[in-house]
């Protein structure tokens, strides 16, 4: 058994064409109005991935439209490092997990060739670096994929992983991979996810198996040709800081005072924005909403790319796995090493006096030292919200986050999906179709 067979996802969206991406060219407003006549105007609060595609289709209806983006770029996460220089944003590479998805299907439609991911993986332990021939002949390596492999269908009562990994007393040499394999994959560490939220995810992931490889030019290229029209309403640099749906009108009051009002609002800002309370409503959330935001985790993250002047590693090497306070590298042919820190070792991380940059690189160096004698260029990125995870005892939190209020607000991205598709950009995407349908069919209460 190896890293592919327990993460393997199965099955399809079984989606309507309106969905896809054609639905931005060949989808009627007619198809449309059979669920509902809405006609007025619309705010959106977030310039991600999803913010955008629910305004390329409120657009394509006929909806006036403007989005308000708090920082200087569109696109969200879909920029590892929204403020490197081109030469990092070119090398970066983006894994796109599924074939069945509204994302996949973009990209095809903006001729963008998708490299199906192939290569081998490496697996630091015992002190030494394993190939993986090497580490499936090794037996804590195996017990610890079976335990892995069986949170995919764990159905007891709500624990951590990191505790059912310690209720199955797995040897502690092979912690650090599982760590990755049980946390850092879904955006958050070991000790922090659920093994419901695990178990969850697995079941109902419906975007097929494949992985596919493209850099980060190819990616926000695409999406800025095939939703160029919501682009060109993006108001950058406007931080909404309270929003009053007292009245018929909803009005948003940006940082430096200035007044917005629409009859629809759409909420598309990260988790993490919405917990910190950094905007006011009035009325106040409900306890409903309130208690939703409190039960769902998001972790803040370091992204971290650096070029060495040679690759150390075997040709075709994609991932070593196993470190401490870095668990993974992701590696390229020509050098090139990303790593992505989140949860625990990330506050870990922000905790230690110096440069994470060096940290990290740092870490690199433990495992092939001298390497970080031969680094040309990097960049490191902070993101205080990550990817949206399953915390013990999450329940129908999402189900409660994703409601509308009053008909009046709603919500998307990828924090809002219900269906196994949280932490992905295609998960965002399908939100942003739901929350479409449900704001062309509404009727203020």
């Amino acid at each position: 058994m190896n890293r592919r067979k327990f993460l393997h996802r199965t099955g399809w969206m079984a989606a309507g064409s309106c969905l896809l991406p054609a639905f931005l060219h060949s989808c009627k407003k007619s198809e449309w109005q059979q669920e509902g006549q809405f006609q007025g105007e619309v705010l959106i609060v977030g310039a991600g991935i999803a913010g955008l595609y629910a305004a390329e289709m409120l657009i394509k209806q006929g909806v006036s439209v403007q989005i308000l983006e708090s920082t200087a770029n569109w696109g969200g996460r879909t920029r590892a490092f929204p403020n490197a220089p081109e030469s990092i944003k070119s090398a970066e590479l983006r894994t796109l997990k599924g074939e069945f998805s509204i994302l996949h299907d973009l990209l095809r439609d903006q001729n963008i060739e998708l490299i199906e991911k192939t290569g081998s993986e490496l697996y630091y332990f015992t002190g030494a670096i394993n190939t993986e021939a090497e580490a499936n002949q090794n037996t804590f390596f195996q017990d610890m994929l079976q335990t892995v492999e069986s949170l995919n269908t764990f159905d007891s009562a709500d624990i951590s992983a990191q505790t059912y990994f310690d209720a199955m007393d797995v040897s502690t040499n092979v912690a650090s991979i599982y760590t990755v394999l049980a946390g850092q994959v879904y955006g958050t560490s070991a000790d922090r996810i659920g093994a419901h939220g695990i178990a969850n995810q697995y079941q109902t992931w419906s975007a097929g198996i494949k992985e596919y490889t493209i850099t980060g030019n190819q990616l926000t290229d695409a999406i800025e040709t095939a939703l160029s029209s919501a682009i060109a309403t993006v108001r950058f640099n406007t931080v909404v800081s309270s929003i009053n749906y007292s009245g018929n009108k909803i009005t948003l009051q940006d940082a430096d005072g200035e007044t917005y009002s629409c009859d629809r609002l759409l909420l598309t800002v990260p988790l993490n924005v919405l917990q910190s309370g950094a905007i006011s409503f009035s009325p106040p959330l409900n306890s409903s909403k309130e208690n939703a935001l409190s039960r769902l985790g998001i972790d803040m993250s370091y992204c971290a790319l650096f070029k060495l002047e040679n690759a150390l590693w075997p040709a075709g090497t994609t991932r070593i796995t196993g470190g401490d306070l870095v668990p993974s590298f992701e590696l390229t042919n020509d050098g090139w090493i990303y790593a992505e820190v989140t949860g625990t070792q990330a506050e870990v991380i922000a905790s230690i006096f110096g440069d994470p940059l060096n940290i990290i690189q740092t870490q690199f160096d433990q495992l092939y030292p001298g390497a970080i004698n031969q680094i040309t260029e990097s960049a490191i990125h902070q993101w205080q919200g990550s990817r949206s995870y399953d915390p013990v005892g999450v329940g129908a939190a999402r189900e409660a986050l994703a409601a509308s209020i009053n008909s009046k607000i709603f919500f998307a991205g990828e924090s809002t999906h219900m269906g196994g598709h949280h932490g992905t950009l295609h998960g965002a995407m399908e939100t942003a179709v739901r929350a479409v349908t449900q704001l062309l069919s509404s009727n203020p209460s």
